[in-house]
């Protein structure tokens, strides 16, 4: 059971696609060519116990066109609503739809999303899904969801420092705390200047 979601209209998993040739206009980045970049961010109001919330932005620089998104969680299984699995959720939503055999910049702030995905990952599956210490890895359910998705398009994960000044970092921050307290988010303005003041999208 995925848990109760409470889904904000227009700005659920699927999102809010905007495409143009328009306004969103991609910067050419040399040092990340991935068709997708993907800003994702969890928020969990008690970690734990909720409500949480998740927040994205996917930008695809080949069509141009972005699509952003939050959802409110309230229950999320036996594991309960918790940071970390507000930032994996997350995740999941960016990747949700995107072409198999795509390349995705996923941009995160958090270590734990980061690690897990790249480093921890292939030693839990040789040790039975179980830590160094010899307990059962936790979030175990949506780190093969997260991994099963990755596993169809060629990812690479990138890790920014929280609350340190990164735009579009701080817009899917701002859309997981407004979707916790299920207060209205960022809109398709905020997304955009705050893509433009990270140097995502030309100004």
């Amino acid at each position: 059971m995925e848990g109760r979601r409470i889904t904000r209209p227009g700005a659920g998993r699927r999102g809010r696609e905007v495409s143009g040739p328009g306004g969103i206009v991609p910067l050419p980045m040399p040092d990340s060519p991935a068709r997708f970049l993907a800003f994702c961010d969890g928020s969990s109001l008690s970690n734990p116990g909720g409500p949480g919330g998740t927040g994205f932005v996917v930008v695809d620089r080949a069509r141009p066109a972005l699509r952003f998104g939050a959802t409110r969680w309230t229950e999320d299984g036996p594991a309960g609503v918790t940071n970390n699995r507000m930032e994996l959720r997350a995740v999941l939503e960016a990747l949700h739809g995107l072409p198999a055999g795509e390349t995705v910049e996923i941009v995160s702030d958090s270590r734990y999303v980061v690690d897990a995905l790249s480093k921890w990952i292939h030693g839990w599956r040789r040790k039975g899904w179980r830590t160094a210490a010899g307990e059962p890895v936790l979030n175990r359910d949506l780190i093969e969801a997260v991994d099963a998705r990755a596993g169809a398009l060629v990812v690479r994960w990138r890790w920014v420092r929280g609350h340190d000044g990164h735009a579009a970092n701080e817009i899917v921050d701002a859309l997981a705390q407004c979707a916790a307290r299920g207060v209205p988010g960022p809109g398709e303005d905020d997304v955009v200047a705050a893509l433009k003041a990270s140097a995502v999208l030309a100004r």
